[in-house]
């Protein structure tokens, strides 16, 4: 009998340690939303961990319940593409720069703010950071659409940051510009005064080389000339940003890119809109 009184109160304390060795293994483990707060914690710590960022990505992309954005990584966003749209030279995207990288220290997982400032990045001519934050982009997984076009952005800016190496090789004291910069000039002053022109959507559209300032219009149906806009010739190779007030969600172009032919017998222009489409329009001389 006394045995048997022992085993049952070895048994109940077994098991009472049971209950509350379980109690205090549940009240260690962390929520989904306690496990994000620590890694934004520690990205907070160490804000360029890129490997800790994409963690924190798919580690969302578990949650059952999406955690919303915070009003403060809204508004850093918010203020960051306006500044961004203002810019007007590659200087003055570092506002918007340090905008961006607040909203996303505070919101790492935010697809559009990775898009975009990894876009904004690319306009600062920051290739590797740009090229970071398209990939982090991806990883959102934001659709087999989406995914391409940022794949092909990222072709994009290894094409720049080479044409980037290669300029800056070029203008190095070891190299001398002179004979390129007189090629240049040459060709300019080869192509001044004539007409290029193209088909776009079953009208023809004409660019005039005025100088150093290529003169886009079109000839209207009762025969008059309209013009379109006006650009400034800064190599035989340039890219110009564009900049539009369009409110947010509307397809808008963002970057412009030109090349002059070699024999000054075409002009390409290719421009980019904001949904990562690329357009291209070949203006050929007309003699």
């Amino acid at each position: 009998m006394i045995r048997s009184r022992r085993s049952n109160f070895c048994f109940a304390l077994l098991s009472l340690l049971s209950v509350l060795l379980i109690c205090a293994t549940a009240a260690q483990a962390q929520t989904p939303q306690q496990t994000l707060n620590q890694y934004v914690a520690d990205l907070q710590k160490n804000p360029n961990d890129y490997a800790l960022r994409e963690k924190i990505i798919k580690h969302v992309q578990t949650m059952k319940q999406k955690p919303a954005i915070p009003e403060e990584a809204r508004r850093h966003y918010v203020m960051a593409k306006t500044l961004s749209d203002e810019a007007k030279k590659v200087e003055d995207f570092h506002d918007a720069i340090t905008e961006f990288r607040a909203a996303l220290i505070v919101a790492p997982w935010w697809a559009e703010a990775n898009r975009d400032f990894g876009l904004t990045l690319e306009a600062a001519q920051r290739y590797d950071e740009a090229i970071a934050y398209i990939k982090l982009y991806m990883a959102t997984d934001p659709g087999s659409d989406r995914t391409r076009a940022a794949q092909d952005e990222i072709y994009k800016i290894e094409a720049k940051k080479k044409l980037a190496g290669k300029a800056s090789r070029e203008s190095s004291p070891a190299v001398v510009s002179a004979p390129k910069q007189n090629t240049f000039e040459h060709l300019l002053r080869k192509i001044d005064g004539r007409r290029y022109a193209t088909r776009e959507r079953g009208r023809q559209v004409l660019l005039d080389v005025r100088g150093r300032t290529f003169v886009q219009g079109f000839i209207e149906d009762n025969g008059s000339y309209r013009e379109l806009g006006r650009t400034e010739i800064r190599g035989r190779e340039f890219t110009e940003p564009m900049y539009s007030t369009m409110p947010a969600g509307i397809a808008r172009i963002v970057e412009r890119y030109w090349s002059i032919s070699e024999s000054g017998e075409s002009i390409t222009l290719r421009w980019r809109w904001s949904g990562g489409e690329i357009e291209q329009l070949i203006y050929l001389w007309q003699r």
